[in-house]
């Protein structure tokens, strides 16, 4: 039976009744190209003999979720969690604590921890979801039955999911590498905004520039995220990448120069071009020292590092069949490489595959 929350009254007693579940499931339908944030739409939740769908777009204030999503001995199942508990994270409040994420679960169960749910669910309980709405616009009303029927499935199947997996992880180590890895979806930092100024390194076409465009870049890239979230629109609304690059390259002291670069919006305010020209002069002025620094390698330099991450991915591989572990889940190529960059400045174990359980299984 799955019931539908239309007002703040209900999802209240429905939260206070979810603090006495053992396991609830949960997953979220939102909406995502307009704005910076994801915009809610659905909320699902699921116990053994329930399930609600509450209204996003009717109940606005979903606080009331933030003790069960907080709650110690209530374990929340969800598929590919991250997402789902940032954006419920900042629509509550609260920190997620016993989080039990069915794709992780996955790569110790000998499954692949990248499955969908779908693949998932066919894969550990022969069960075969229908996928007609994954399109939808879970913003508009009212919603169908077809909508319903689907956002239900998404969290009814996870409870016997959760068991079937436990069942096929055994041995007391990956058990408890499991779990380890599972207790990582508990730091609070995980939902937070990220540092501004940590944004120029996802820039595309960043990384072929030298300290000093990268510092124009690492100022203008944080001020273009500041913008994006007070204004919760996306980032290459505010500026394109190919711009903040251009800008890196550039780096114009002036309106006019400013406005001649290839792609610059035509209309930006006085302003804000002012706003925008004093970032850049802030990157021009700073110290050498305090210059990000290129990560670019030499060819030698980068056939080493290849070979050095063959042969680490190689022991991975192996250690993981010994345990029936996805190799996935534990690096890829780029966390391999960074591992070995760090290990080079003496580091390594401040990287992940330094630490917990990936150490144990490396060593």
């Amino acid at each position: 039976m799955k019931e539908l929350i239309t007002t703040p009254d209900d999802l209240a007693a429905v939260a206070a009744r979810l603090l006495n579940a053992e396991a609830v499931a949960v997953d979220t339908e939102f909406f995502w190209e307009r704005t910076y944030y994801p915009v809610l739409g659905l909320v699902q939740l699921a116990t053994a003999d329930d399930s609600w769908l509450v209204d996003a777009v009717a109940v606005r204030d979903l606080r009331a979720l933030g003790p069960v999503l907080a709650a110690p001995s209530v374990t929340k199942l969800l598929h590919d969690a991250h997402q789902d508990l940032t954006i419920l994270a900042r629509a509550t409040g609260a920190t997620p604590q016993t989080v039990f994420d069915t794709r992780v679960a996955a790569g110790f169960a000998g499954f692949s921890s990248t499955s969908s749910l779908q693949a998932l669910l066919r894969g550990a309980l022969g069960i075969e979801l229908t996928k007609a709405e994954t399109r939808s616009d879970w913003l508009r009303r009212p919603l169908s039955e077809s909508q319903l029927r689907y956002a239900a499935e998404d969290v009814i199947h996870l409870i016997p999911l959760r068991t079937a997996l436990l069942a096929r992880c055994v041995g007391d180590m990956p058990r408890a590498w499991m779990s380890e890895e599972l207790a990582r979806l508990e730091n609070a930092a995980l939902y937070s905004d990220r540092d501004p100024r940590s944004m120029y390194q996802r820039v595309k076409g960043g990384a072929r520039l030298d300290a000093r465009s990268l510092a124009v870049l690492r100022e203008v890239a944080a001020w273009r995220e500041e913008q994006a979230r007070q204004r919760d629109r996306p980032r290459e609304y505010i500026l394109t990448d190919t711009l903040l690059v251009a800008l890196a390259e550039a780096r114009p002291r002036d309106r006019v120069a400013l406005a001649a670069l290839p792609g610059f919006p035509r209309r930006m305010p006085g302003r804000v071009m002012d706003e925008l020209l004093a970032v850049v002069a802030c990157g021009l002025t700073l110290p050498e020292e305090a210059c990000p620094q290129p990560t670019g390698f030499r060819l030698e330099e980068k056939r080493a590092l290849k070979a050095s991450s063959d042969r680490l991915l190689a022991r991975i591989r192996i250690a993981c069949d010994v345990h029936g572990i996805d190799p996935a889940l534990v690096a890829s190529r780029a966390d391999v490489e960074n591992y070995l960059r760090a290990q080079q400045k003496g580091r390594g174990a401040e990287h992940l595959l330094g630490q917990g359980w990936r150490a144990q299984l490396l060593a």
